[in-house]
């Protein structure tokens, strides 16, 4: 996986520090990149029409606009300083996520880098519009930030060796192959986990299932998913690195091993334009990153497959 050469990063207001372009100034510590920053703003004010004659709208917009570009240019300034090639970019829109939509499908960046909305560690940051927006539909791979910088903690990717889907065989091998530079670029330890259910008896079902060995189908089953989860770790150079395959539901036993390696980044992969899918499909998904407390990646399949 090469490392990401055109980088949108959205400026989240006026604040004394951007997370965002921290992550992004990481990936241009071993190579050449290009770094757009991109803001958007709108001013609710200006829809009072009863008030406001359109030219001081209209001047009332520029001026709003013009102040907001200087600012971004501070910023640029400091990237010029550090020979970093970047360009600016400030958009007049309601919604930051269509701003942020419309302004991928203009550049096409390599990788989108965003702070999440909440700034409470409390509030769970993908319960706000604008994140889970974004986790859904975002073509770009997408990263979302908590804090200015990495730390030592290990990153988890989250794969599914098991699928005989194109799609998802190739986005499992995207997410090691990333997962890998991330880990070589934050010089930190990289943890695997693919996960799977088995059948269980109920207070109900218990006649009629005395024939069946059901601790036998879970030892197969997680046996299966060990042996197919070691062939795609070595076909990265990965088997000597940690990987788990746990039995449970993905929305549970994720977070919980996550929070139990105290990973600072979790990344998973979408497909298309639906939700978030592989082993993750749609709501599930969804569980997962409301139960997480640390960054997300979230990457989709390559482009030409099919």
């Amino acid at each position: 996986m090469n490392i990401p050469k055109r980088i949108l990063v959205v400026i989240s207001g006026r604040h004394t520090e951007h997370p965002a372009l921290e992550r992004a100034l990481k990936f241009a510590e071993l190579n050449d990149v290009h770094i757009h920053l991109f803001n958007s703003i709108y001013e609710p004010v200006m829809e009072l029409t009863d008030v406001l004659s359109s030219e001081h709208r209209k001047e009332m917009k520029n001026q709003y606009m013009a102040d907001r570009y200087l600012y971004m240019d501070t910023l640029a300034d400091v990237l010029d300083k550090k020979a970093i090639s970047c360009s600016v970019n400030v958009a007049w829109h309601r919604e930051l996520h269509e701003a942020i939509e419309e302004i991928v499908d203009e550049l096409e960046p390599d990788l989108v880098i965003k702070r999440i909305s909440a700034d409470a560690s409390t509030i769970n940051p993908f319960a706000m519009p604008v994140d889970r927006h974004l986790l859904r539909y975002c073509k770009a791979p997408l990263l979302l930030v908590r804090e200015s910088l990495w730390v030592k903690n290990p990153i988890l990717a989250a794969i599914d060796p098991a699928t005989n889907d194109k799609k998802h065989i190739a986005l499992n091998h995207s997410i090691l192959e990333y997962s890998k530079m991330i880990a070589h670029i934050t010089t930190t330890q990289l943890h695997s986990v693919n996960t799977f259910e088995t059948p269980s008896i109920g207070p109900s079902m218990e006649v009629g299932w005395a024939n069946i060995d059901f601790e036998s189908i879970k030892v197969d089953t997680s046996n299966a998913h060990k042996s197919k989860m070691q062939t795609l770790l070595k076909e990265h150079d990965l088997l000597s690195n940690p990987y788990h395959v746990v039995e449970g539901r993905a929305d549970i036993a994720i977070p919980k091993l996550a929070k139990e390696i105290d990973a600072q980044l979790l990344i998973l992969g979408t497909v298309g334009r639906t939700g978030l899918s592989g082993a993750f499909i749609g709501n599930t998904a969804e569980h997962i990153l409301a139960r997480m407390n640390c960054d997300i990646l979230t990457l989709k399949p390559p482009y030409n497959q099919k």
